[in-house]
């Protein structure tokens, strides 16, 4: 079975968006108040119910303080993990959307067979030399993969009983320093195998190619010693093991390969690159890093797509990327829109929004948390703390129970498990060190149980439906079974602590109501008008994680040993909701919302929707009209110095039924079709002689034998006509 001090509240399908919020009120949220908006400020208190301990910046050991004026330390829990607290639960409660994922693609190393790891890795592998030039890392391709017996490599270096190190009775399967390659260099000395050798084959076994040295062998190249996972078994039934170690040959007119950027990124991440933590930087990848440093090249095990290397690691079963981030996943497993939602809405966001940076700062401040009084400091304390990544798929992918394969992070309907939280301890857990974990420990000083802290939450503009949500968050909907977890060791029990409200200062209602308002609105838009928000899948994980519980069996709040991690996938185990676990008992909110509630939801969404629709129809009237005026200026600045024929010849041609035409025919059109000239028609028919002898259309007589075909003909009868009417 797979146990974890953590589990996961499952990610809501719908995302509540706020619908009183637009594009342009967003721009104006911290100018303009709404029409219900309130500010104030919460007072509250923070009980330690749980020894807490939160990393200072300068002493890691100790808890977070400054020195005051007399040379005391003041402790307090800084405002942003306050808030990350508080925003983290708000967006479970409110059914916003995941935010702050580490946007990484993971690797897979993994033997059990049911992933198709092995298949991968093996399928068109290559080998070659990793190495810096000035636009980029390139990678040389080797002439094949050749293996070379640990014997091969103990003989030509002169090192006694090399290979003996390897076996089972003298080889350390938990903690040897020859599982790693670099201490294997150190013992066969790395000066010996950087040198190019000749070599000659002796058997191909397996679709392996096995050589050895040779000097007057027809094979040139390099050993390449790369790590040993478990102790060599020498038995001839079924030996088991690693007994061989590589060699790189040289190749004509080799092939190089590019190495951009975002694969060397998704390599360093594999090897823990830069990491002082656990999991701390791979050893290996730490001593060929400081070899690349200096020019010196790297042996890698790689793929290709063309000239481009797609994924490469320092061994030959290395750790594979899968084909999708966890971000692609989110995206398949919660669809989400171009708009806040609300916990962005309250805490602000930086993201973009229709391929724009947008930025909105939050509306809620909050203080640091200073302590006040109960502060006992609790001995200094040894733990290992860490934890399987997200790379651990049968936690963090939801899983198929009724299939025997596994679904990962290359499989297209790949959906996250949800929100990750740390369930409550009844008690800290032990940690267990001990001799062989004096590398991962990590020493602090917490402060114990029944330390007091007090701080201020200032709201600004806020609506009832977003202090609700903020208060629902901060009091888990005052269910007094509920705490709140904060600082390191969440996994252990510390940092449960409890939130109290003091005071509220400056708002219209009381916290009851401001609840109702938040929950009406979730279970109008969510829920379709019915109550069920309280007794959802998210509130009951959410609250039950929150809560102490009698957790045994697979409920029990611990990590696994690091061999049932590969156990666990043979057996296609995975992690359960954390309600459905042995002895929880599943805690549900407690209802505020009735029919009533969330009708007065909705009467405000529909108001707000017809104030909507009315503003929108001002600012479109308002618009046109300021149009009409623009255009009327430009008008007038255009004609100010015109006859009176040219300001309506001007218009004329403007003229949505005349613009189109060309300026002889609209004018003839008007004169003789319309009154638009009337009162200066002499002057328009004297304009209209001119465009016409000009462009050669006026002709008075005709040869053509049905003159009534003669269009200039015809035009021009018709204007000598209009001018005898003046003659009269």
């Amino acid at each position: 079975m797979i146990t974890a001090p953590y589990n996961f509240v499952p990610l809501n399908d719908k995302i509540f968006y706020p619908p009183w919020i637009n594009e342009e009120s967003l721009k104006n949220i911290h100018d303009v108040p709404f029409e219900d908006g309130e500010s104030g400020v919460i007072e509250l208190e923070v009980t330690a119910k749980s020894p807490i301990f939160i990393k200072d910046g300068k002493n890691p050991r100790e808890f977070c303080h400054f020195i005051n004026e007399n040379g005391d330390k003041e402790y307090y829990i800084p405002a942003t993990s306050i808030k990350g607290m508080i925003r983290n639960v708000l967006e479970i409660m409110s059914f916003s959307a995941m935010s702050f994922i580490d946007d990484k693609k993971y690797s897979m190393r993994d033997l059990s067979g049911k992933s198709g790891y092995k298949e991968k890795i093996i399928t068109d592998i290559k080998c070659g030399w990793l190495y810096k030039e000035k636009d980029g890392f390139k990678v040389r391709e080797c002439d094949g993969i050749h293996r070379i017996k640990y014997q091969e490599i103990g003989y030509k270096f002169k090192i006694d009983g090399y290979r003996s190190n390897f076996l089972r009775g003298k080889f350390n399967d938990t903690n040897d320093p020859l599982k790693n390659a670099c201490a294997k260099y150190e013992l066969v000395k790395f000066e010996n195998v950087d040198k190019i050798y000749n070599f000659s084959k002796t058997e191909n076994k397996n679709n392996r190619v096995v050589v050895k040295f040779d000097d007057n062998g027809p094979l040139r190249g390099r050993v390449v010693l790369t790590g040993h996972p478990s102790a060599r078994v020498d038995n001839k039934e079924k030996p088991s093991g690693k007994n061989y170690d590589f060699v790189f040959v040289e190749k004509e007119n080799a092939k190089i390969f590019n190495v951009s950027k975002d694969v060397f990124e998704v390599f360093k991440f594999a090897y823990f690159d830069g990491r002082v933590t656990q999991p701390m930087e791979s050893t290996d990848w730490a001593f060929w890093k400081e070899k690349l440093k200096n020019s010196k090249e790297v042996p890698v095990f790689f793929h290709t797509n063309g000239s481009e290397v797609t994924n490469f690691g320092l061994s030959y079963l290395y750790k594979f990327p899968f084909s999708k981030s966890v971000k692609e996943v989110l995206e398949h497993t919660q669809v989400r829109e171009n708009r806040p939602d609300l916990a962005e809405l309250i805490f602000g966001f930086s993201k973009k929004i229709n391929d724009k940076q947008k930025s909105l700062k939050g509306r809620v401040f909050i203080s640091h948390a200073k302590a006040i009084n109960n502060i006992k400091i609790r001995q200094q304390t040894k733990l290992v703390l860490g934890s399987p990544k997200a790379s651990y798929y049968p936690i963090y992918l939801k899983q198929n129970k009724n299939s025997e394969k596994y679904i990962t992070y290359d499989d297209k309907d790949a959906k996250l498990s949800g929100f990750k939280r740390y369930a409550v301890h009844k008690d800290i857990a032990k940690s267990n060190t001990n001799d062989k974990t004096a590398n991962v420990e990590t020493t602090i000083i917490p402060l114990e149980v029944g330390a007091k802290f007090k701080f201020k939450i200032v709201v600004h503009n806020m609506l009832p439906i977003e202090i609700g949500a903020l208060l629902s968050a901060i009091t888990f909907h005052q269910n007094d079974l509920c705490y709140h977890s904060i600082g390191m060791a969440k996994p252990l029990g510390y940092g449960k602590i409890k939130l109290s409200i003091l005071d509220l200062k400056g708002f219209n209602k009381d916290i009851k109501e401001y609840l109702r308002d938040f929950e009406s609105a979730i279970n109008s838009a969510i829920f379709n008008g019915k109550t069920k928000w309280h007794e959802s899948e998210q509130i009951k994980n959410l609250f039950s994680m929150a809560s102490e519980q009698n957790n045994t069996g697979d409920s029990e709040l611990k990590y696994m040993e690091l061999e049932d991690f590969a156990k666990s996938k043979t057996k296609n185990y995975n992690l359960e909701k954390y309600i459905q676990l042995t002895n929880i008992n599943a805690i549900q909110a407690t209802t505020l919302s009735d029919q009533q509630s969330i009708s007065c939801y909705k009467k405000f969404i529909d108001d707000l929707k017809l104030k909507e629709k009315a503003i929108k129809e001002k600012v479109e009237l308002e618009k046109k009209e300021r149009e009409i005026k623009e255009k009327e200026r430009k008008l007038q600045d255009a004609t100010k110095n015109m006859s009176e024929f040219d300001k309506k010849f001007y218009l004329l041609k403007n003229d949505t039924n005349y613009k189109n035409m060309p300026e002889i025919t609209a004018l003839f059109k008007a004169v003789s079709e319309t009154d638009i000239f009337n009162d200066i028609k002499f002057e328009a028919l004297c304009e209209l002689r001119r465009l016409f002898k000009d462009s050669g259309k006026w002709k008075e007589e005709t040869k053509q034998k049905k003159p009534e075909k003669d269009r200039d003909y015809k035009d021009t009868l018709k204007i000598i006509a209009m001018f005898k009417e003046f003659e009269k």
